[in-house]
């Protein structure tokens, strides 16, 4: 397994094929960290594309902007489904309110449980 550091995350190329973004806690993550997130998959997956598990630390938030792009075709070039691991009832409304809103391209899901979005998400590999 290969694991790169960023500011506000670290990202976990497993070898059962899953691509694992874990966000720091509290942290904000805007439209930067988001283009830092994908050179990252641009350097590791080339031209592949991964089902992609992201763990949201506690009181992890994202900008509007960040939102956007997370939905968006260039956003999700490398996705070809996504899971969300959320710890909080705050993180299971604002995940409903992004699936409704922002209508990402790929499978995405909300997920309490590891196990559960792991086993969906490798419905994709």
């Amino acid at each position: 397994m290969k694991e790169v550091v960023l500011k506000k995350s670290k990202i976990l190329f497993r070898n059962d094929g899953l691509v694992e973004v874990i966000f720091g806690h509290h942290a904000v993550i805007d439209l930067d960290d988001c283009y830092d997130i994908l050179n990252v998959y641009k350097q590791e997956l080339t031209e592949k594309k991964a089902p992609i598990l992201h763990v949201l630390g506690n009181y992890t938030n994202f900008t509007s902007e960040a939102k956007v792009y997370g939905a968006s075709p260039e956003g999700l070039s490398f996705s070809i489904a996504e899971a969300f691991l959320y710890n909080s009832l705050p993180h299971q409304i604002i995940g409903n309110f992004y699936l409704s809103i922002n209508k990402p391209s790929v499978p995405t899901k909300f997920f309490k449980s590891k196990e559960e979005a792991e086993t969906w998400l490798k419905t994709f590999l």
